[in-house]
This record gives structure tokens, C-alpha cells and sequence, in this order.
């Protein structure tokens, strides 16, 4: 489908690798917020069937597989915005993004610009430079570029990271707070250690502070980090649910993901 973006040299819905075009296939954007902030996590596939194209050459993808961070609310106020990374990382260590045609492999450097939003859709512009390692037009360091547009979730949960902090403001009036982290992270070390995930039984607490009122909760886990059920108390004006929990405490890393409505 021919475009607007006169300054492009592909169309909205073609995905450039070097010298070829692909039409995109498919699309894909997650999004959660952390402290009132949008990250994002853009993704496209695209696909050629031209017989003068190798076929290990016919597929690729182009995701970002950990998110970064817009510095935005709202989806709207996206519109026009440009994320720059000028090497694989930015001074966040944000990735620039994994590129996969014959292995997954970083992006080198590369510029995600939203070109535009509506109530249901965004439209990015994504270029840049990343490995493929087939061929020696197609080494490192290949240029690509691609006009996609997705649809917007919608409904984006919270995110809470205990290694940065254990709280995270949800609005100007709200805010989330894991208590009893430490109890919580001894279950998970026993059960990384003896690898039987399906043991993972402990209980998280938590509070929800709305307008100066905190209001208790707790998830219990019963046989498995996935297997959970989330209670409030009764006079809470949220409806508060865990949606996920994931961790690699070796790494520091570990997430839950709320939906609050």
C-alpha cells in the first residue's frame, strides 16, 4: 500500500534488507507501563516468494525483545517521536533491537520513529543496520529499513522491578508497593535450586495506596509460579490482578506485571 511519507524511499508495509523488499507480513506490539511510563516493544515479520532471492534469505523479523522506554504516558503522545540508538545499546542499555534471518543477532545501531497514532493503531518508520552473516553483501553491518503500522493493545499492564525498587506509581493518585519481597525471593531460590517447579508454593503481599489510603492484597501461588489467585480488601476502589511474575535472580532480573483497572 502506497503512503503519505513522500521522504521514504519504501512504502508503508514493505521491509527493506539491502537491495531487497519484502512485503510485511505480520505485526505485533506489547506495551506495559512502569512509573507512568510507556515501554514499548515493537515487532514485524516479513516475507518474499521472488525465486531470485535465496531461500534461506525469504524470511525475516525484527523485534525488540526486552522494550525500551518512550518518557511517555499516553499513546498519543508518541506521535513524531524518534528513538535513536547510534551502536547496539543505548545509555540506558536499551537494545537497539534483534534482526533474524538466518540467527537472531542484535541490531548494530538503528532509529524508530512513530510516524503517526490513532485511537486503534501506530505507524512506525524502524531503520537501521544489523548482522545476517550469510553471504558478503549480506555480512554485517546491513543496511535495513521498513514502514509498518500495528495495533495498539488494548489493555496495558503495570510493571513493577524489585531490584530498581519496590514501588511504582501508577497515577498521580495511585501507587503500588510489594511487601514482604525478601520472604518472597527465598521461595524462589529453594525452588531454583531444586528445580522442582511445580513445588512453587508462597504467598506475596502487597499494598495498593489510593489517595493517601493503603489498601492490602495478596497473591497466593500454589504449585507453580503461574498457578495464582489475587485477593483485596473488600473496600478497594481498584480492581487490582497479577498477571505474570518472572525472575532470573542470578541476573537481578525480575518483573511482575499488575493489571489495575
Amino acid at each position: 500500500m502506497e503512503n503519505s511519507y513522500s521522504n521514504f524511499t519504501i512504502s508503508e508495509g514493505q521491509f527493506q534488507l539491502r537491495d531487497i523488499i519484502y512485503p510485511v507480513t505480520s505485526t505485533s506490539l506489547w506495551a506495559y507501563y512502569q512509573d507512568q511510563n510507556i515501554i514499548l516493544f515493537p515487532s514485524v515479520d516479513a516475507k518474499t516468494t521472488d525465486p531470485q532471492v535465496e531461500y534461506e534469505m525469504r524470511c525475516v523479523s525484527l523485534y525488540h525483545n526486552n522494550g525500551f522506554n518512550t518518557h511517555c504516558s499516553t499513546f498519543a503522545a508518541l506521535k513524531g517521536k524518534k528513538f535513536v540508538w547510534t551502536s547496539d545499546t543505548n545509555i540506558d542499555e536499551e537494545e537497539a533491537g534483534y534482526f533474524c534471518v538466518q540467527e537472531h543477532e542484535c541490531v548494530q545501531n538503528g532509529t524508530i520513529e512513530i510516524l503517526d497514532v490513532t485511537s486503534t493503531t501506530m505507524t512506525i518508520h524502524w531503520s537501521g543496520e544489523a548482522d545476517v552473516f550469510w553471504s558478503e553483501p549480506y555480512g554485517s553491518n546491513v543496511p535495513f529499513e521498513t514502514i509498518f503500522t500495528v495495533e495498539l493493545p488494548t489493555k496495558i499492564s503495570y510493571a513493577l522491578e524489585p531490584f530498581q525498587s519496590t514501588k511504582t506509581i501508577i497515577n498521580e493518585n495511585t501507587e503500588l508497593e510489594l511487601l514482604n519481597i525478601d520472604q518472597f525471593n527465598e521461595e524462589v531460590n529453594r525452588i531454583s535450586a531444586s528445580r522442582e517447579w511445580d513445588q512453587f508454593n508462597t504467598v506475596l503481599e502487597f499494598r495498593l495506596i489510593c489517595e493517601g489510603t493503603g489498601y492490602n492484597g495478596t497473591v497466593v501461588f500454589t504449585n507453580g509460579k503461574n498457578n495464582h489467585v489475587t485477593t483485596m480488601e473488600e473496600n478497594c476502589p481498584k480492581k487490582v490482578c497479577l498477571e505474570s511474575v518472572n525472575y532470573n535472580l542470578k541476573c537481578q532480573y525480575e518483573i511482575f506485571l499488575f493489571v489495575i483497572e
